[in-house]
């Protein structure tokens, strides 16, 4: 079996990004949490870059995909996509719980100014 150069390029990179991440993991830089979607995705571009051959034989022209090393692009570009998606959502989750979180601290500090001020007249009295 016989690879081009992108093919081999692709391999690695995708081999080095999901070595990146477990590393990522082990040293707790990053969530296992978050670290599943990557994993998946560079796992995917493997095999797709070595399942290539066959993928161009078999699927790319039913497809009517003229060159196949876009289909990788394609595929990539896609799973980022997936990724940003599900950031936007945490990011979104995040925010909401933020403020709800800074609503109840507001509500605490009042509480606990009304509570010196009624200590401070005790005191007076």
């Amino acid at each position: 079996m016989s690879f081009d150069r992108l093919t081999l390029l692709i391999t690695f990179v995708a081999l080095a990004l999901f070595i990146l991440v477990l590393e990522m993991v082990r040293r707790r830089a990053l969530a296992e949490r978050y670290s599943l979607w990557w994993l998946i995705i560079s796992g995917g571009v493997v095999v797709l870059a070595l399942a290539r051959p066959l993928l161009d034989n078999l699927i790319f022209t039913q497809l009517g995909i003229s060159y196949p090393p876009s289909a990788l692009f394609s595929a990539g570009f896609v799973g980022l996509v997936i990724i940003m998606l599900y950031m936007s959502h945490l990011i979104t989750l995040l925010t909401r719980q933020n403020r709800t979180a800074a609503q109840r601290i507001g509500l605490l500090q009042h509480e606990l100014d009304l509570l010196r001020d009624d200590l401070a007249k005790l005191k007076n009295e």
